[in-house]
């Protein structure tokens, strides 16, 4: 190599360095491109949107408010989380695809004056950023230009969807943003008069009926339930909000005889919350709150959640016991028997002491069906004093025995075809050791007792092996390898 090769290939690598070390992510020259100044969301001071929305944000303190530029005597608390989003999506916008320059193409695109959606952000200094964002892309995105600029891009993030709102759309429908374990007592005062005062305990979930509450004969409070009203409470959201005439006490029912719910927090305040009666048809429910001169929607689902009375609250369990002292577990749905009893930390059958054919016990399937039953909870509570003989548990159509550690056995008896179900599901008779009253259970329980020795069958795996599983395709690849080795290595025991 002469000394002229040598001068040549160095500047020719020196001039690859310094192309490299200069060069844009992106190929500019000559490309179109949408340039933004920088968005510093503690420096945005309002969000306008104008056209096919209409809404103004404005930064207070720390929070936001939204007001309808028609009327901007009237202002609303914003959703923060979504201000934050749309933010966020704005500065994420980056290298859109530039689309054409021609501004006969606007209409088409939404993004003139008729249909385009305008977006101004307001920055303490620094220039402010004006958009007008269109129709959505074939090919995913939405069409935006600059606002007073002709070029028209496709940008394919969020942004569109995050700011296309109107007033109501940026409103903070949470009612109330409490921790459940903020709450000391709940007392739910119903329409007709009732009145039920819960207390808190001193571990998160732990509710009891106040002292001196009149309980119906043989009646078992659940605490998990009580716990459910206020997880409920303490998270609140609106549907919808209502305005005007339409949210006076006459039009939406609160005016007259409606259920309260009251929340004593630690720091000594109460909270009420006040439900309009129900609607139809799922319809939404009315709400207030005192203090707060908004009326709100609530979904039915909701109201409902909240409009308990003590008899809701009934434990409604057939077996109380823990897992891991139950020793032997007896089940009769025919004519034969199946009884299982633990052996250290496996099962073994009992009865029948020959198994069928080609049966493969599974000691795990005693442990999920225990599981079960543990959980299981009646439809309700059958009113009267029936007769085993009426229910048809002196000849049960299926007997369930759980013999515990330490305790007495517990049984499950279930009977006849059980009238009056209101949820129009077929539902039997039955009857525990725990406590005299009659139960009704849904016919799937009878149902899935009556495999009997089925139930403790160990499940058969698809044809191809474990990779044939649906869904483990969806798995990280190490994890999927992990479990088919489980999978396998079970098969074979």
């Amino acid at each position: 190599m002469n000394k002229t090769t040598i001068i040549v290939l160095g500047i020719f690598a020196a001039l690859l360095v310094a192309v490299l070390a200069t060069r844009e992510d992106h190929v500019s020259v000559g490309v179109r491109k949408l340039e933004l100044p920088r968005v510093d969301k503690d420096k945005v001071s309002s969000i306008e949107l104008s056209g096919a929305r209409s809404a103004r944000l404005e930064k207070e303190g720390d929070g936001w408010r939204v007001v309808d530029p028609a009327r901007p005597e009237q202002k609303y608390v914003a959703d923060e989380s979504l201000v934050t989003s749309a933010l966020d999506a704005l500065g994420e916008l980056r290298h859109p695809d530039f689309v054409t320059d021609r501004v006969e193409t606007h209409a088409e695109y939404e993004l003139d004056d008729a249909k385009g959606l305008k977006l101004k952000v307001v920055q303490t200094g620094a220039p402010a950023i004006e958009l007008v964002l269109g129709k959505s892309a074939r090919s995913g995105g939405a069409y935006v230009r600059k606002a007073g600029e002709n070029e028209v891009f496709v940008a394919r993030g969020r942004l569109d969807w995050t700011v296309r709102k109107d007033v109501k759309g940026w409103r903070k429908r949470a009612l109330l943003s409490l921790e459940p374990e903020d709450l000391t007592q709940l007392t739910l005062r119903s329409k007709d008069g009732e009145v039920l005062t819960l207390n808190a305990g001193s571990k998160p979930g732990e509710w009891s009926v106040a002292e001196g509450t009149a309980l119906p004969p043989n009646f078992r409070f659940d605490p998990a339930l009580a716990d459910q009203v206020a997880r409920q409470i303490s998270s609140l959201s609106a549907q919808d909000f209502l305005e005007g005439e339409a949210a006076a006490d006459t039009a939406t029912g609160l005016g007259g005889a409606h259920d309260t719910v009251e929340a004593k927090l630690k720091d000594g305040k109460t909270i009420a919350v006040h439900l309009a009666p129900a609607g139809k048809d799922g319809a939404a429910v009315a709400a207030r709150i005192d203090g707060d001169p908004q009326v709100y929607q609530l979904a039915a689902y909701s109201a409902d959640a909240l409009r308990k009375r003590l008899t809701d609250l009934r434990d409604l369990r057939l077996f109380h016991f823990e897992q891991p002292k139950v020793t032997r577990f007896k089940l009769q749905a025919g004519p034969s028997p199946v009884q299982v009893a633990r052996e250290g930390s496996e099962w073994k059958v009992i009865e029948p002491r020959t198994l069928p054919a080609g049966f493969e016990f599974d000691s795990s399937q005693v442990e999920s069906v225990l599981s079960w039953l543990g959980s299981l909870r009646a439809a309700r509570v059958v009113d009267g004093s029936p007769g085993e003989a009426q229910l048809g548990v002196n000849t049960p159509a299926a007997l369930v025995e759980i013999s515990i550690e330490a305790s007495p056995s517990q049984t499950l008896r279930l009977g006849k075809e059980a009238p009056g179900s209101a949820a129009g599901v077929k539902e039997f008779y039955a009857r525990t050791s725990n406590d005299p009253l009659a139960y009704a259970l849904p016919e799937y329980v009878k149902t899935r007792l009556a495999q009997g020795l089925q139930l403790f069958k160990k499940p058969e795996m698809p044809r191809g092996g474990p990779s044939q599983i649906g869904g483990l395709d969806q798995l990280p690849p190490e994890v999927r390898q992990q479990l088919e080795a489980q999978l396998r290595a079970r098969q074979m025991q």
